[in-house]
């Protein structure tokens, strides 16, 4: 399988020239067969915009999981052109009530048509399920208002991706059961250790926990996502060299980054 990154900033997007290199779109991923063929998307964050080329072809059906629905996972949906034009048919899977948050955060007076209209499929994450010959598995993150975790398996290989979640509660072990063995983790880690403390109950966690939760699992590489909207790219160099010292195969997420698992 092949892992993309279209966005992995946290919070809200970004745009000037500090955040160039990691990228200024808020999380998205895509999954792809070896092929290139298109698994499914990954939340649907700004770095969305980035894929409606590959996805504007009409009839295309495709499936977006989410994690959960802060704005910056969904926002990309409401300038989903080939969805609002009806080119586009999504099944969108994702915790709990998923046609209520999504519908209820993009409509009137939010955003001026309502997504309920178009069409789209709203599936409520089972713990396990496929898309097409993909296995996936969720589990619980913790965040405010609740979110979710995806291992993605097919022909030996897999991938967890678990972000947003705020390391230090039962919710640890679940996540880091469900990476064991993972080829790749990827994991939240929008905080210094420094920055935690005043920042408990947001729902994010440090480089520090990230690297520790994938030492715990055996992932074979850390992938480092959710970057603070203040964290420059040095800044963000500086996180990633800290982590290597302590996890050889781990990197920071950035933009138009393709990882082969």
């Amino acid at each position: 399988m092949l892992l993309d990154i279209h966005g992995a900033r946290g919070s809200m997007p970004v745009g000037t020239a500090e955040f160039a290199r990691y990228g200024g779109d808020t999380t998205c991923y895509s999954l792809h067969h070896d092929e290139g063929d298109l698994v499914t998307i990954i939340d649907a964050g700004t770095g969305l915009r980035l894929l409606v080329p590959q996805i504007s072809k009409p009839g295309t059906t495709v499936t977006i999981v989410l994690t959960h629905y802060h704005w910056d996972h969904i926002q990309g949906l409401s300038m989903c052109a080939p969805m609002w034009q009806g080119d586009l048919s999504l099944r969108i899977i994702g915790p709990g009530d998923v046609a209520g948050a999504v519908s209820g955060a993009i409509s009137p007076p939010w955003f001026p048509v309502p997504i309920a209209d178009m069409k789209i499929e709203f599936v409520s994450a089972p713990e396990s399920f496929h898309i097409g010959e993909v296995e996936v598995t969720t589990f619980p993150l913790n965040h405010p208002q609740g979110g979710l975790g995806y291992r993605f398996n097919h022909d030996g290989r897999s991938v967890v991706v678990a972000t947003d979640h705020e390391a230090g509660t039962d919710a640890d072990q679940a996540l880091v059961r469900r990476s064991e063995g993972a080829d790749m983790l990827v994991h939240d880690a929008q905080y210094l250790p420094s920055e935690i403390e005043s920042k408990r109950g947001w729902g994010h966690s440090t480089w520090e926990q990230a690297v520790a939760m994938a030492r715990q699992a055996g992932a074979g590489q850390l992938l480092m996502a959710s970057h603070d909207p203040s964290r420059s790219d040095a800044a963000v160099d500086d996180l990633v060299a800290r982590s290597v010292d302590l996890f050889p195969q781990a990197a920071g997420a950035s933009c138009a980054d393709r990882f082969s698992l």
